[in-house]
């Protein structure tokens, strides 16, 4: 995709205000750090409205904004199996984890794994898997930076990496949580508005009796799209495991994203955690629908005006919708709007980097040090991270929602299983953890490593007994279906096999959940990895049937 050809100086002058308004916040917002805890977690003070917002910048990263889009113009099937499972991810994040976490009073996800199964040397498995997913988010958001900024000016996406990455670094560093939650939430505003209104626009140029609204405005585009291109909605020949992998995927990796978990222990109790999910989760959704509009656009746009847009420029579909179809003055809301999704993100990720480091492994490493110091480091780590990163990311990922999936595959193999089995069964042990948290991740990690770094066929791999069924379409999603299992079926037998965690490392459950007094007999059932080990099998063999049925 070639840019633009020259400076959009309106699109432009709007992304320096958003630049310039986040990094103010976070000079405001410094005032009201004054120990570790407030640098970390925001002395746990932030209401439910306030982390809600906050939690919809962090869903909505450019990868909603700009990848989401590229996905429903390639297939309208596999991108109803993201959203639908990104939202189910939410409601289960509120059923099984964000109370909890909460009552839990942790600062990381690392630190809940450590304190939870009694073991340092969880936490230091923890915080290598942490800095896994989050530079492969990173990479995917910093990505979108550039793309914008490749678009806005017509020079390499490595400026728009560079320049993003050293302005979160910056407002991160100086406001620490306080920074970042008031900067996401001033950025989840600027988001909902910049990209429904010109999404509105659009939608109304096509002709969309509902174009005011966009989710509605979607679904009265839908007999248009079938008149247009009656193909479109036929289902995706791929095999059901695709659309498993991508739920088991969103579903334990959302609990397992450190920097969303990282969220709940902002609040002030476990009723604000749970309404700020609920918050969340309305917002999201409404995003998300607008989003399937602006893929529906691109489609009926492309077959009626006779537009040939090449594949490699769909993530860059919105700019080129609202700049054909609603006008330079839309575009520049839509520019500042996207650059506000990306800075949010890797905000957050920026945040949980440093705490990880400094929190959870240094910490550990030298426990003699006071907070003051750790403090003091804090604000050192965080600006070392963010070069770093940035480093990282100038050779970013092709397509950023590749990615982001496999950063939720790694994040539900390594982070997600071991919290949700902490929270709801007391027999999980550290060894049980260990085993499943090394294997899973390693499995995850290796997948990436032989598909998108050195560029095998996924049935090419070196991948016992599986690799012959990583065919099709998105074929590679279908490591995580392995993963995910392996890693629970590994958690439930070690667990099982190994002494039980002492009775105050039992207790916690207990505490999570509300419970004033202990009952060894509570959420110690059979039952539940009994389930969880049947479930994980079928998914496991499941994979190795149907070869006949579907295209290679």
């Amino acid at each position: 995709m070639e840019p633009r050809g020259e400076v959009f100086v309106l699109g432009l002058v709007l992304s320096i205000i958003v630049l310039v308004i986040s990094v103010l916040i976070s000079i405001w917002a410094r005032r009201f750090t004054r120990t570790l805890g407030d640098y970390y977690v925001a002395g746990r003070s932030i209401g439910a409205i306030n982390n809600g917002l906050a939690m919809v910048s962090l869903a909505l990263s450019l990868t909603t904004f700009i990848g989401l889009t590229a996905l429903i113009i390639e297939g309208v099937y596999i991108a109803v199996a993201v959203y639908a499972s990104f939202t189910a991810a939410f409601i289960g994040l509120m059923i099984l984890a964000a109370p909890y976490l909460r009552r839990h009073k942790s600062f990381t996800t690392m630190a809940f794994i450590s304190e939870r199964y009694g073991s340092k040397t969880l936490r230091y498995i923890s915080v290598i898997v942490m800095m896994i997913v989050s530079v492969l988010y990173l990479a995917g958001n910093l990505k979108g930076i550039g793309i914008v900024f490749f678009f806005l000016l017509g020079v390499p996406e490595i400026v728009g990496i560079v320049v993003g990455g050293l302005v979160v670094t910056l407002y991160v560093t100086l406001g620490g949580m306080y920074g970042v939650t008031y900067n996401q939430t001033f950025q989840t505003i600027v988001l909902l508005f910049c990209l429904m209104f010109p999404v509105a626009i659009v939608l109304r140029a096509l002709g969309a009796t509902g174009w005011y609204f966009p989710p509605l405005g979607y679904g009265d585009m839908v007999p248009q799209i079938i008149e247009a291109v009656p193909h479109y909605f036929w289902p995706m020949l791929v095999h059901p495991v695709v659309y498993i992998a991508i739920f088991l995927g969103s579903f334990f990796g959302i609990i397992g994203l450190p920097h969303f978990v990282m969220r709940f222990f902002t609040v002030r109790d476990a009723k604000e955690a749970r309404w700020s999910t609920v918050l969340c989760v309305f917002l999201v959704g409404l995003v998300n629908t607008t989003v399937y509009a602006t893929g529906f656009a691109a489609v009926y746009y492309m077959q009626t005006q006779g537009v040939d847009i090449p594949s490699a420029a769909f993530d860059y579909m919105v700019f080129i919708l609202v700049e054909a179809l609603a006008g330079q003055g839309w575009l520049a809301l839509a520019v500042a709007g996207s650059v506000a999704a990306g800075l949010s993100t890797v905000a957050g990720l920026l945040m949980i980097m440093g705490a990880g480091l400094i929190h959870d492994l240094y910490g550990e490493l030298r426990p003699e040090v006071d907070d003051e110091k750790k403090l003091k480091l804090s604000y050192a780590a965080m600006l070392i991270v963010g070069v770093l990163v940035i480093l990282f990311s100038l050779n970013p990922p092709e397509f950023i929602l590749v990615a982001i999936m496999w950063s939720f595959g790694i994040a539900a193999a390594g982070l997600g299983v071991p919290i949700v089995l902490g929270i709801w069964w007391k027999r999980t042990n550290k060894y049980g953890v260990a085993a499943g948290m090394i294997v899973g991740t390693l499995i995850s990690l290796y997948g990436w490593i032989m598909i998108d770094l050195v560029g095998m066929n996924p049935v090419d791999i070196p991948f016992p007994i599986f690799a012959p069924y990583f065919y099709g379409p998105l074929g590679f999603i279908k490591v995580t279906a392995i993963a995910i299992p392996l890693s629970f079926i590994l958690t439930v037998v070690v667990s099982w096999l190994t002494p039980p965690p002492g009775e105050e490392l039992q207790r916690q459950v207990d505490e999570m959940h509300g419970w004033t007094d202990v009952d060894p007999k509570r959420y110690n059932s059979k039952g539940l990895p009994i389930v969880v080990i049947v479930f994980s099998v079928f998914v496991m063999w499941f994979m190795t049937t149907l070869y006949d049925v579907f295209p290679k």
